[in-house]
């Protein structure tokens, strides 16, 4: 299915209009007289997102979303817990918030049984009446969330090995992970409404597979073709091969 694409002359552009855009679609949800379900991402890409969420809290509503992390490390060890996604959005979003949301639902990536936290969160997901605005990122290997390729579309939230592209990205270095828990393919696909921000050179190849080229389970953010309702934000860079 053909996607949505808005193409940004600057980062700074972009964020604003994805806010205005988050705003439409959560304005849309609490017409109807729901709360929104929203899955949010981690990254550096998305910090300046964060800043500009908090200091529009209030016409994005916040405090009437149910909040779901998309991943998390695993296992994470005591000592580790400021490496954590969970304290990723405690530090650049939820501490920031004058009203805090309805829920916040991380997966624990310090959990004893990694199979139960992920069955744990799929039903967090259907009891809060599944996903209404999933907003991702893009890795450089074509991943979203930590879904690494060779995921299958109908994956659910699961434990999987991370690549080392992805290793590389975020560590730049010696990785204090190997793994991570991951909403899956098949669950994010569920949801109502995704956005997907890219910004530089290094993602240009990884969007440009994605948006055209046959949906593979080498690259996992072809799946997204198969979504009726996506946008992709980008700058200039990242959409220079689109």
């Amino acid at each position: 299915m053909k996607p949505e694409i808005w193409r940004f002359d600057n980062a700074n552009s972009l964020y604003y209009a994805l806010i205005d855009r988050v705003s439409q679609e959560i304005r849309g949800i609490t017409d109807l007289g729901r709360d929104p379900v929203v899955a949010l991402p981690t990254g550096n890409t998305m910090i300046p997102f964060y800043r500009i969420a908090t200091e529009k809290q209030a016409l994005l509503e916040v405090r009437k979303w149910h909040c779901f992390g998309l991943d998390e490390y695993y296992p994470i060890l005591p000592s580790q817990q400021n490496l954590s996604f969970k304290n990723y959005l405690d530090d650049h979003f939820y501490s920031k918030l004058e009203n805090q949301p309805q829920s916040r639902n991380f997966l624990d990536g310090s959990s004893e049984n990694f199979m139960l936290e992920c069955e744990r969160y799929e039903r967090k997901i259907e009891e809060a009446g599944g996903i209404d605005l999933a907003i991702l990122g893009i890795g450089t290997n074509g991943h979203i969330a930590f879904n690494e390729p060779g995921s299958d579309f109908a994956s659910r939230t699961r434990a999987l090995p991370l690549h080392p592209q992805t290793l590389m990205t975020n560590f730049h270095g010696a990785a204090p992970f190997t793994h991570a828990l991951t909403m899956g393919l098949g669950t994010l696909l569920e949801a109502k409404r995704i956005l997907v921000v890219a910004l530089g050179k290094s993602k240009a190849q990884a969007v440009k597979s994605a948006i055209l080229e046959v949906p593979s389970r080498t690259l996992p953010a072809s799946a997204l073709q198969n979504h009726p309702s996506v946008t992709w934000f980008l700058d200039q860079d990242a959409s220079s091969f689109v």
